[in-house]
């Protein structure tokens, strides 16, 4: 008897499996779309054990989101709604979420309990000793998302990428995070989180597929609570909320943007009370740990239109405290030092600072006309800020959002400074973070005189041309304090892109968007009494007299 019931049932079950499979499939894609996904199954296979496994599943929304999981094993929890029940006990062997800007989501092997009611879908870890719930509904025409974590060991089971490269090690986190879309599309975001190890990658410069990825930096405590609205429809952004602890940055803000893409207008408010340079540039893997680099608090208050970036009022407050002794790579600055630079067009160039080089240029020996002309063209406030000047920050991030491209980075002339001696030329949040540092350190380390002096004397100025006086030299057969006004202004329009505005003067003759330069920047000289009216027309109307070879090597 046990033989012939074995045999009915092994019957029963070949002839059952193709259309229980085949309801399978329909089940998964009906619950999928009933949320707002597509979903292909590659393959059903059911067990005898009566589990189903499925070979891959790619989910998808509209472009913006691919979940690709694969080696799914469900085992039902049978009941009379179904052949898959309200819900069923799901061991995937690895999972991918691919999301916009290159960043992908990687889930290794989990055993997950995952619940159907109506139009709502819980997904449960079954790990012991943590929790952790992703909660999806569709309430109506809108969506809710509802995410809970306790002692959730992420960075175990959840690898964060970018361009293919580790972005993060999450550690272990709790907290809460609330997403709705009502039926207009208003989005509400409320989180409220903790993580315990958070260990980012280095920032230092942009990571791309195939190339060498970053290391993560020091692992750290951080904190984040924020509450925003998102309406795309009255073009609204408010997150009257949002503090943020991490990596010896503490931060308070509130940002609102109302008008749309048309006419944004900007409200934001910043405190830090305290920033520790040396635990930030750490934790994103950018310097050892240990070394003291001071700490600074600063205040931030930024308001009108981000199309009018001149328009926009700031109010800014920041305070240094230098580390007791400096470090040693800028103490050394103070005295004669060689410079060597790593340049695309050059390779590397050396460049002696100091009186024992017949092309160092003291600042003494520069004609005033030419400092003014100098601040005035790259940094305004350069007597007023301590290394960083927050005021113009928002100004050149608005800039850029008006023009839709990097086209201004705001740096100041000891951030440039910084640049030039210590730094990569890769436009990265990393280099900015060390760019800041360091600029604080040599203004406080060197003053502002020495600071001068020895920018004048490092920049480039066209290809292989390194210094003023190389500079007077190279176009135009002078010794800096033989320039007219005209050929000073000519030389500071240089500085932001010395190779690239090669093109502008090939033939000798400035091109109309080099000569409008030289004519903003006369006129600014003109505003604030350095030139008279009668300097200032001569000076428009001077020829530059151009020395040929300045122009051979375009």
């Amino acid at each position: 008897m046990a033989a012939v019931a074995a045999l009915l049932a092994a019957a029963a079950f070949v002839l059952l499996r193709p259309r229980v499979e085949q309801a399978a499939r329909a089940r998964i894609e009906r619950e999928a779309h009933r949320l707002g996904l597509s979903c292909t199954v590659a393959g059903v296979r059911l067990t005898p054990g009566l589990s189903l496994r499925l070979q891959e599943v790619l989910l998808e929304d509209a472009g913006r989101l691919r979940l690709r999981l694969r080696g799914v094993s469900l085992a039902p929890r049978l009941s009379f709604a179904g052949l898959l029940g309200r819900s069923a006990q799901v061991t995937v062997s690895s999972a991918s979420a691919e999301l916009p800007a290159g960043l992908r989501l990687e889930l290794r092997r989990s055993d997950w309990l995952v619940e159907s009611r109506r139009r709502t879908l819980r997904v449960s870890s079954l790990q012991k000793g943590e929790r952790l719930q992703l909660e999806l509904s569709r309430p109506g025409d809108g969506l809710e998302v509802r995410a809970h974590a306790a002692s959730a060991r992420l960075s175990e089971r959840l690898g964060v990428l970018v361009h293919g490269c580790p972005l993060a090690s999450l550690g272990t986190a709790d907290g809460d995070l609330v997403v709705i879309r009502d039926a207009e599309g208003t989005v509400r975001v409320t989180a409220r989180g903790r993580s315990r190890a958070l260990a980012v990658a280095s920032f230092g410069s942009a990571t791309a597929e195939g190339e060498g990825c970053a290391a993560l930096g020091a692992p750290t405590d951080a904190e984040i609570e924020t509450e925003a609205l998102v309406s795309p429809a009255a073009g609204r952004l408010r997150a009257e909320t949002l503090r943020v602890a991490a990596a010896g940055v503490a931060a308070v803000g509130r940002l609102a943007v109302e008008g749309g893409t048309a006419a944004p207008r900007l409200e934001l408010a910043l405190e830090v009370p305290t920033v520790e340079f040396a635990r930030l540039l750490a934790t994103a893997g950018l310097s050892p740990s240990g070394t003291d680099l001071g700490s600074a608090s600063l205040s931030l208050r930024v308001s009108g239109p981000l199309l009018e970036p001149q328009a926009l009022q700031v109010q800014q407050r920041l305070d240094f405290r230098p580390p007791p002794r400096p470090p040693a790579a800028i103490e050394r600055l103070k005295h004669p030092f060689l410079c060597r630079l790593e340049t695309p067009e050059d390779g590397a160039v050396e460049i002696q600072v100091g009186p024992d080089s017949p092309d160092f240029v003291p600042l003494g020996e520069v004609p005033p006309l030419f400092v003014r002309a100098l601040l005035l063209g790259e940094d305004a406030g350069f007597y007023a800020h301590h290394g960083v000047d927050l005021a113009e920050l928002p100004v050149a991030l608005a800039t850029d959002f008006a023009r839709g491209s990097y086209a201004r980075g705001g740096s100041t002339i000891p951030q440039q400074l910084a640049k030039n001696l210590f730094l990569s030329r890769a436009k990265s949040l990393g280099r900015k973070l060390q760019e800041a540092s360091l600029a604080l350190l040599l203004d406080s380390t060197l003053g502002k005189p020495r600071q001068l002096e020895i920018y004048l004397n490092v920049i480039e100025w066209g290809p292989g041309v390194h210094g003023l006086r190389q500079a007077a030299r190279h176009y135009f057969g002078r010794q800096p304090g033989e320039l007219t006004p005209r050929q000073m202004v000519f030389l500071v329009s240089l500085i932001p892109a010395p190779i690239k505005y090669q093109r502008s003067f090939a033939d000798g003759v400035p091109s109309p968007f080099l000569d409008g330069l030289m004519a903003t920047l006369l006129a600014k000289l003109l505003a604030v009494g350095a030139l008279s009216q009668t300097e200032y027309e001569a000076a428009l109307a001077e020829p530059l007299d151009l020395r040929p070879e300045a122009t051979s090597r375009v």
